[in-house]
């Protein structure tokens, strides 16, 4: 069966909030406090917000980021909305092992939400917050001790070709310092990515060492692997 995301035209403007990011990304928060972190894309999670009042040095770049908050909280609701539409639609294809109820889910990330808003209107145009989109960053190299991408490779795949998910992959590399995780990694089917192997051996050509591991997460069955990447010594 397909996945209710293959149904999309265009990438969804739908975040996560902070807790639910890091179980996706095999995180402890202790893990990243006084680090620097980029969020690529960010969307309207509630990742920059939180993590920057815990002592982590948090970017957001999203392609969107030029919208005022006015026009940014109404995009994001309106996709909201949408986006748990689908999913009461897919309510066969849920797990309980993150949330007990897709009711649940929406609550919590409907929270997450409302945290991102008020963040962006109180830091727009502060820096936090960035127009930026892959493949191309306007970051220099090594410019985050880790780089943290959701629900956003592999699963558009549909959409973006393999030599842009080559490209994007090369670039996350370029500006991370120690490493970049990835989440989940299965297509818009919920199926293998076809051409993961030629990323893991881009990457491997650019020095980082990589890992499939299972991750306390699952929202979708089978969404429950990260790909984290690590830059040899």
């Amino acid at each position: 069966m397909t996945h209710f995301l293959s149904t999309l035209s265009s990438v969804s403007f739908f975040g996560r909030p902070y807790g639910e990011l890091l179980k996706c990304f095999g995180l402890d928060e202790s893990e990243l406090i006084g680090k620097s972190v980029l969020e690529c894309p960010a969307g309207p999670s509630s990742f920059v917000a939180e993590a920057n009042q815990r002592g982590i040095r948090a970017i957001g770049i999203d392609p969107l980021f030029y919208r005022n908050p006015e026009a940014i909280a109404t995009l994001a609701y309106s996709d909201f909305r949408s986006m748990f539409e689908r999913v009461r639609r897919a309510k066969q294809r849920f797990s309980t092992r993150t949330y007990a109820s897709v009711e649940e889910a929406e609550a919590t990330r409907l929270e997450g939400l409302q945290r991102f808003v008020r963040d962006y209107r109180r830091n727009y145009g502060t820096g936090c917050y960035r127009v930026g989109s892959l493949p191309k960053l306007d970051f220099d190299d090594r410019s985050f001790d880790a780089v943290l991408c959701a629900h956003f490779l592999f699963i558009y795949s549909d959409q973006f070709d393999r030599g842009f998910h080559l490209d994007a992959m090369r670039e996350l590399c370029r500006v991370a310092r120690e490493q970049v995780r990835i989440h989940p990694i299965v297509d818009a089917t919920n199926g293998p990515y076809p051409h993961l192997d030629d990323l893991l051996e881009l990457v491997d050509q650019l020095g980082f060492d990589s890992c499939i591991h299972e991750v306390d997460h699952e929202f979708f069955k089978g969404t429950n692997r990260t790909l984290t990447l690590r830059r040899r010594a």
